[in-house]
Order: C-alpha cells, then sequence, then structure tokens
C-alpha cells in the first residue's frame, strides 16, 4: 500500500461520530481516543466500559474498531491478522452479548471484505439488514440516526476493504441520508467515496465541506481536505490545509503526522521531526506513535535519537519483535556491530516468515560482514536480493564477502549475475579484475581492468592490478607487457606522491628491472639511464629499499658519463 493510500485509509476510520443522545458520553470519550490513536489509552476505556455494561454491543464494536485502526495507522509495523483477530474477537463478543445490535455483524463483515472473503461478508451484511427496520421487519424499532449508522458503516466498509461496489456503497449512503441527513459521518464516507471509488476529487471536497459545515470545531473533515490535495501532489494546499487543521484543533495528534510526512517529503527535516514529535506527544499511550515516530528519526538517519525512543518503547513493550528489528538497524548504523547482531538475531528469531523484508536480510549480511562472519554474510546478502531484485548493490556486497573468505569463483558467478541483468556498477568490474587475478585468470583479469579504466580512468589501483595481471603474463619481463599499466599508473600516481608511495615504488621497480635487461640485451646507454633514473625514483621514495639499491649497483658503473 503506498504511502497516500495509507494514510487516506488510515483517515476512514479516523471518523467523528454523530453527538447526541445515541451513545454515553464515556463511550463518546473512548471512540475520540481512538481517532486521536491514543489506541492503548482507548483499549482500557473500552474495557472499563464492558465491565460496566457488558449487554451493550456498542462498546464491543467500537472496542473492535480500535484494533483495526491501530492496524491501519502503521500497516508496515501492525500485523493485520493479529490486530482483525482482536477485533473479530470483540464484534462476536458484541454479537453474543447483545444479537439484536447490527453493528458488529458490520464488524464482522468489513473483516470479510479486507480477506477478500466475499460470500461470508455477505452473510454478515444480510444479518446486519435482518435486524433493520423494514416493510418485512414492521416489528423492529430502531431510531432514524441509529439505522443510518449503521448503513453508513456498511458502505464505509466497503471502501476501507478496497472493494468498490458503487451500487451497494452509494445505495447505502443514500438511505442513510434519508434517514438522517445531519450526519456528519455521511458526509466523510461520501467523500472517501467519491474519491476512492469515482477518482472525482470535486464531489469528495463538496461533501468534505458539507461535514465541516455540520461540525465547525471537528478537524476531520479539513484533515480529509488536507489528504486529498496531497493525493493529488499538491503540497502547498496540502500544507495550508493541514495548518487549518490545528488552528481548528490543536490538539488532534494526526494533523502533526501528515504535517511531518509533509515536510519530509520537502526535505524540511527538523520541522519533520518537530511535527512528528508533538503527534508522539499528543497520541500519548500510543506505543504506534512511538514507533512511527522511531520510523522517522530513522529515515532521517538520526539514529542515536531513534535508539533513545526505543529504549523507551522497550519500558513498556517487550514483546514487540520490531523494536528489536529497528534496534538492529540503528545499531549498525552507529557502528555498534555487536550489539546491532544480538538484535538482529532477536528479531529473526521472533519473526514470523511474512514479517520478514528484504531489509532485515541486508542488515543482518552486513552485520555479520562487520563481525567477520563472511560465509553467513553471503548467505543474509544473496537471501535479500532475491527478495527485492531491485536491489542489486546487495550482490556486490555478497561478492566482497566472499572475496574476503577467497571463494572466489562463487564471487565471480555472483558478477557475472550482475552483468547478465545488466545491474553492474563500475566498481563490479574493478572487484571482478581483481576476481579474475585471485583465480590467476591473468588475460581477463587484464581485460576486465582495461574496461574498468574507461569508466574510472583516474583510479590508480586498477593501474596496478592490471599491471600485475600483465607482470604474470610476462615473468620474466623480456616482452615488457606490464610496461605500459605501470606507466599509466605512474601518471596518475605522481600528482600525489605521498598518498601513492607504495605503488610507485612498485612501479618503479619494475621499470627499472625493465630497462636494466634490455640494458644488458642492446647494450643501449639510453636503456640504462633509463634504468638507473627509476631506481633513483625509486630510493627517493624509499632510501632504504634493498631492490632500488640493488639495480643501482648494476646499472650506475656501466653508464658511460
Amino acid at each position: 500500500m503506498s504511502r497516500l493510500i495509507k494514510l487516506s485509509v488510515v483517515a476512514l476510520i479516523t471518523v467523528v461520530f454523530a453527538a447526541g443522545s445515541i451513545y454515553a458520553q464515556d463511550l463518546q470519550s473512548a471512540i475520540k481516543m481512538t481517532k486521536a490513536e491514543r489506541f492503548t489509552d482507548a483499549s482500557s476505556a473500552f474495557k472499563a466500559l464492558i465491565q460496566k455494561n457488558p449487554k451493550d454491543g456498542n462498546n464491543y464494536y467500537y472496542y473492535g474498531e480500535n484494533f483495526l485502526q491501530e492496524y491501519f495507522s502503521d500497516t508496515l509495523n501492525n500485523s493485520f491478522k493479529e490486530m482483525s483477530d482482536s477485533a473479530a474477537y470483540f464484534f462476536q463478543l458484541g454479537i453474543t452479548n447483545e444479537p439484536a445490535n447490527p453493528l458488529n455483524y458490520v464488524g464482522q463483515g468489513g473483516i470479510a471484505l479486507i480477506n477478500k472473503n466475499q460470500a461470508k461478508a455477505q452473510e454478515y451484511f444480510a444479518k446486519t439488514i435482518s435486524l433493520l427496520p423494514s416493510k418485512a421487519n414492521k416489528t423492529i424499532i430502531l431510531a432514524p440516526d441509529k439505522h443510518a449508522t449503521v448503513l453508513i458503516k456498511m458502505a464505509s466498509a466497503y471502501i476501507k476493504a478496497g472493494v468498490y461496489d458503487t451500487a451497494q456503497v452509494f445505495g447505502s449512503l443514500r438511505a442513510a441520508e434519508k434517514l438522517n441527513n445531519k450526519d456528519f459521518e455521511l458526509y466523510i464516507v461520501k467523500g472517501d467515496a467519491y474519491i476512492f471509488m469515482l477518482n472525482d476529487g470535486s464531489k469528495a471536497i463538496s461533501n468534505y465541506n458539507a461535514a465541516q459545515a455540520l461540525d465547525p470545531k471537528s478537524p476531520v473533515a479539513k484533515l480529509r481536505v488536507g489528504q486529498l490535495w496531497m493525493r493529488a501532489r499538491n503540497y502547498n494546499d496540502a500544507l495550508t490545509t493541514y495548518r487549518e487543521v490545528v488552528k481548528i484543533d490543536s490538539t488532534f495528534a494526526p494533523a502533526y503526522r501528515e504535517l511531518g510526512y509533509l515536510y519530509s517529503r520537502a526535505n524540511r527535516n527538523d520541522e519533520a521531526q518537530a511535527n512528528y514529535k508533538k503527534f508522539l506527544t499528543l497520541s500519548a499511550g500510543n506505543t504506534t506513535a512511538r514507533k512511527q515516530y522511531v520510523n522517522t528519526l530513522i529515515e532521517l538517519k538520526k539514529y542515536p535519537e531513534a535508539i533513545k525512543e526505543l529504549e523507551d518503547v522497550i519500558k513498556v513493550d517487550t514483546v514487540d519483535n520490531d523494536v528489536n528489528r529497528a534496534l538492529a538497524y540503528c545499531y549498525f548504523e552507529t557502528s555498534q556491530y555487536d550489539k546491532g547482531l544480538i538484535y538482529s538475531k532477536k528479531f529473526f528469531s521472533k519473526a514470523r516468515p511474512e514479517k520478514i523484508r528484504a531489509a532485515d536480510f541486508a542488515y543482518l549480511g552486513r552485520l555479520l560482514a562487520k563481525s567477520k562472519q563472511d560465509s553467513l554474510a553471503y548467505e543474509k546478502l544473496y537471501a535479500a536480493f532475491q527478495m527485492d531484485t531491485s536491489r542489486a548493490e546487495l550482490l556486490s556486497e555478497a561478492a566482497m564477502s566472499l572475496n574476503r573468505i577467497k571463494k572466489y569463483d562463487k564471487a565471480l558467478d555472483i558478477y557475472k549475475l550482475k552483468i547478465t541483468l545488466k545491474k553492474a556498477n563500475p566498481g563490479d568490474y574493478y572487484n571482478m579484475g581483481k576476481v579474475y587475478y585471485n583465480l590467476q585468470e591473468w588475460g581477463k583479469a587484464d581485460t576486465t581492468l582495461t574496461y574498468y579504466s574507461t569508466l574510472m580512468p583516474d583510479h590508480v589501483a586498477a593501474y596496478q592490478w592490471r599491471a600485475r595481471a600483465l607482470v604474470n603474463l610476462d615473468p620474466d619481463t623480456k616482452l615488457g607487457l606490464a610496461k605500459p599499466a605501470w606507466e599509466a599508473m605512474i601518471s596518475k600516481a605522481a600528482l600525489d606522491s605521498v598518498k601513492y608511495t607504495k605503488e610507485l615504488v612498485e612501479a618503479y621497480g619494475y621499470l627499472s628491472y625493465y630497462y636494466l635487461l634490455q640494458f644488458n640485451a642492446t647494450k643501449d646507454q639510453d636503456n640504462g639511464k633509463k634504468g638507473l633514473e627509476y631506481a633513483q625514483k625509486l630510493l627517493a621514495l624509499d632510501p632504504t629499499n634493498e631492490k632500488g639499491k640493488e639495480l643501482v649497483k648494476q646499472i650506475e658503473p656501466r653508464i658511460r658519463k
């Protein structure tokens, strides 16, 4: 689910219900906590309500809604199965304790829709309809506003599940409007229906504005408009609207989350963090909100702050495995590899397969690599790539782990795979050339490194490794195959002789020896002078070098002054 869609779906369940005598004030307070994403506090409130009045089906229905909203508030880190199982449990208790209340059947039907079980959903919705007044059900008495609420909830269930049955949704909403055209939620859901089902932003805004007119003090409708502007990528209007939401209700937590996300999109990171922090403060008692804030800190690469927040989460939630995941990530990014490995392993020991992401394997692989466990690191990094083949950099990291444990054949296969997939970068050709060198395939090392140097002509080490490969193709140096490569390297390295002292010493030693051999074969004084010149350059960089001293000793006495 994309970020924008996720936010919009979250919004679908953060609604304000019509005020009045339908629900007790304490139930309205609990619903408000859910709307403000204070899920833990809301849970405590609903438990108290159920204990006080266990036969009121409304208490069970809105408690179930609390679980579903917690899931939609963070679909990446929350498990739908866990949350929907809890919601379904309370919906069923509501049915058991007040069988004539249609709301809990709507709740069960909505879960069935999300699970793509249309047949089961229709069973629940048919039961819902059977509990509503109609010509066939003249004995059933239900206040029009309550009747309208049930129909609105049914329509909303379809939208939340992404089941865009326009006849069902708009039919329910029209019927609800006839019963109570002053219902705030009616216009919110109508607006949702127009934007998500018909992509009609104009009518969506019209309905959101109608809801706002019914309850000017509610921030919900205005928030919807802001989310619509975000969906349309009209970020300026979205920002203006979200600021208006805050003016309406400065304690409305979701507005600050939306502002935080909007600022992060604009790379205004300090403002993003400040708004997410405000969201966290206002949604007190909401561990999910704190984890969302941690995710924001990680996105902003503020890992020490994220670690501090995670330590606070652990104090109140020791079972959430996502905390172990986040700590593994943060400890890696702060170079605390021992701690990171502990939490990464802890995460994998508890994680269900469907909860594991490519990034989890990637971080575990990197932590193992930093711990010099490269055989295992390769396995995890390659597994990460298999889960997300768009992340070609993972293949490079896997190959480097294989290089470190001298599994050159397997490393070569990885580089060849990247080339086949057309995902190889210049560095892959460099490392591939070194792999060929370690496999003693000198010609292929030369060819690969030559190609790399066309891509990265200033990389000194590539010339060095290529020259070494050519030395092995010409072990007695008679052909001087490595001479051009060493000369090319010198032209790059001589610009910083301090940084590249070792490389230059190696190159000068080869060239001096090459010209000594030529001098011996041809008696040409120019060859002798060149050999002596390179030997002297070598000793200028490394005065104690025995090879340099020996070359000078062999050449200098034989050169005519």
